[in-house]
């Protein structure tokens, strides 16, 4: 049904002024004179026609000239279902005039009124074979309705049941290849024939005959590329439902699949392969084997639509999606409520419809090519042939022109383009990820080697500030502090001297002073970088810093430190030392605790860890009480764990107060060698 009634078409002037511009149009032009020039011309057999109910084919050589035609003006007896033996009788039924074959007899004038598209009528042919003939092949295609046919008085094909109303009658549309076997060189074909199913009555197609072999071998042909073309479908359809379902953001792979399986439904259950399906698939009731394969033709044009919309939605209109919509939704509805020879006549406007959305479509593809859109060349190639198949079957179905069918061809043309412009898109796609993950894998190293740079430099600074320290701290400790020993020394040798006089009291005020002052500059020096290390650590100790802390503020603080290797080579225990004052001070200042428990762990899988236990008031209540939780003293703990990439966690203990741990990597491991435990009591 896709390629029957197409109406003759153009392409817009401008579009053809434009053409030697376009290769892919060239192409198209190319491809429509390789389809249709070689079937121009009429041969001498189609010059034999049928005059007045007789047709001469003494003449006619099947093996130069193919098929005999057996087209031209039949008998035509209007209203009446005749046999031979009707026209074996001494009076025989007049004529009601003559019917042009292949044709319709809709539109006729028979006792000066036009005929209807329904009714039922008897067409008769008489005529003169070849020598040769003595079995002939009969071939009736396509004619949509019910029919028994005659020949020399015999019945040598039926089609459906033959009826006088839509009740009695059984439309079935089909490929018969009747065999006859001729008396002579006179033979008569008697074809009774009813229609009150479909919008025109008659032989729309030609009935063919020729010796056995070459009618059955293009049937054998149809079907071997009908499956081919279905076998194509199947793994296209596949294949692009298959990309659909692993990334649902390809819509333009979901809806052509959809596509392929609409086409593929309907040229197997169409006139288009000779009704294939029903080699392998029971006949469905002849209603159903109708409309099941016109339903997937309307079903076409909405996937087609939505195929093109989706990689090119700023140059499809979005209206026509709701006209192919439209056209489906209202063969639906006829469906139940409309006489079958209503919804004929609406599916051949449909097809009207349908050409001017396939001459719409590849304009709008050769707007795109013209934009140099990805893939849209491929398109225009495809739709512009498939266009070309359309229009061909229509005038060759109409006998203005004399071409085989080309329908299937276009449409596996159309397939294929489709498919290559999908994957051109993909493999576009494909180029761009793997161009961008390329780019991305470089800023990726150009950042790591940044960072690394970047966290060189954090731990240089680290360095560098921890050296200031300590040279300030010995600074401290042998220039100003010693300065400030001596000073009070000399105080408190003077203060004895003037013992008992008046400047006594002001020398015993001048000599507490300078004893403070020498306690604030020793213990500044120790807080900068304690003199008094442990011999077994690289950097300052936490004993001094645990003596320290419990001195200033009376918190009892505990430490406790196991240690793989006898002598720590650790290059973080020096920024584990800050993170332990800071943690310390904290805890101390803000967390109101009585008890602090500080412990160094260093085992050989797991790195050093650093805990810092208090059993103050937590978070939490430290927070209700306006005290901060989190301020620069935290964010200086998490900037220096982070430069070591140690994991630093600030949590709340379950009896209460707050928990500081620091787990560092350490990449240095010596057999054990000791292990040194702080007895609890370790403030002093």
């Amino acid at each position: 049904m896709m390629n029957r009634n197409a109406p003759r078409s153009f392409f817009p002037p401008r579009m053809v002024l434009t053409f030697h511009s376009v290769p892919l149009l060239k192409a198209l032009l190319l491809v429509a004179v390789f389809l249709l020039l070689p079937y121009g011309q009429a041969t001498a057999a189609d010059r034999m026609r049928a005059e007045n109910g007789v047709l001469d084919l003494r003449s006619f050589d099947p093996a130069t000239m193919g098929p005999a035609q057996l087209d031209g003006a039949w008998e035509f007896y209007w209203n009446r279902l005749l046999t031979p033996q009707d026209f074996a009788e001494s009076t025989a039924p007049s004529p009601s005039g003559l019917i042009s074959l292949p044709g319709t007899w809709k539109g006729m004038l028979v006792n000066g009124e036009k005929l209807g598209g329904t009714g039922q009528a008897t067409l008769r042919l008489r005529l003169r074979l070849w020598p040769e003939a003595n079995t002939l092949t009969l071939q009736l295609f396509d004619i949509p309705m019910a029919y028994r046919l005659w020949a020399n008085g015999q019945l040598v094909a039926t089609n459906g049941v033959v009826g006088t109303d839509a009740d009695s009658e059984t439309p079935l549309r089909s490929l018969v290849l009747a065999s006859i076997t001729p008396k002579g060189e006179n033979l008569e074909l008697v074809l009774q024939i009813s229609n009150h199913h479909f919008r025109a009555g008659g032989v729309p197609e030609g009935l063919q005959l020729a010796p056995p072999g070459p009618l059955e071998a293009e049937r054998d042909r149809t079907w071997t590329f009908s499956y081919f073309f279905a076998g194509c479908l199947m793994v296209t359809l596949l294949y692009h439902l298959f990309l659909f379902y692993l990334d649902r953001m390809q819509v333009s792979a979901g809806y052509f699949s959809g596509l392929c399986l609409c086409i593929l439904c309907f040229c197997m259950t169409s006139n288009t392969s000779f009704w294939a399906i029903r080699r392998f698939l029971p006949s469905l009731p002849p209603h159903w084997s109708e409309y099941v394969s016109l339903f997937f033709y309307m079903a076409c044009a909405p996937m087609l639509f939505r195929f093109y919309y989706s990689l090119y939605p700023k140059v499809f209109h979005p209206a026509i999606r709701y006209l192919v919509d439209l056209r489906l939704m209202v063969f639906l509805l006829l469906l139940p409520i409309a006489p079958d020879h209503r919804i004929s006549e609406y599916i051949a406007f449909s097809i009207f419809i349908g050409l001017g959305c396939a001459i719409y479509y590849v304009l709008r593809l050769f707007a795109c090519a013209r934009r140099g859109m990805n893939g849209a060349g491929l398109l225009l190639l495809g739709s512009g042939v498939s266009l070309l198949a359309s229009m061909n079957d229509g005038l060759s179905h109409t006998k203005h022109i004399n071409t085989p069918y080309l329908i299937e061809f276009g449409m596996l043309f159309l397939v294929v383009t489709q498919s290559l412009a999908l994957a051109k898109r993909f493999s576009h796609a494909f180029m761009s990820v793997g161009k961008l993950s390329e780019e991305l894998e470089h800023k990726n190293q150009s950042l790591m080697a940044e960072m690394e740079e970047r966290n060189r430099l954090e731990q240089e600074v680290i360095n560098i500030s921890e050296e200031e320290r300590r040279r300030i701290s010995h600074e401290l400790h042998d220039g100003l502090c010693q300065k400030l020993t001596g000073a009070r020394l000399r105080a408190s040798i003077l203060n004895k001297r003037l013992a008992g006089t008046d400047e006594a009291t002001t020398m015993a005020s001048l000599a507490a002073l300078l004893d403070a002052s020498t306690d604030d500059a020793y213990r500044t020096s120790r807080g900068l970088w304690p003199v008094e290390h442990d011999p077994a650590m690289p950097g300052p100790s936490l004993d001094d810093l645990a003596r320290r802390i419990a001195k200033d503020t009376g918190i009892d603080v505990r430490l406790e430190m196991r240690r793989h290797c006898g002598q720590c080579t650790n290059p973080n225990m020096r920024t584990l030392y800050r993170i332990a004052q800071e943690a310390l001070t904290n805890a101390a200042k803000h967390a109101q605790a009585r008890t602090i428990r500080l412990k160094l762990c260093c085992s050989v899988l797991n790195g050093v860890t650093l805990t810092v236990h208090d059993d103050g008031i937590g978070r939490t209540a430290s927070a209700r009480q306006g005290s901060r939780t989190g301020g620069l003293g935290l964010g200086i703990m998490a900037h220096r764990a982070g430069v070591i990439h140690a994991k630093l966690t600030i949590e709340d203990a379950p009896l209460g107060g707050t928990i500081v741990t620091c787990a560092a990597p350490c990449d240095k491991h010596a057999s054990p060698t000791s292990t040194r435990r702080t007895p609890p009591d370790a403030s002093r």
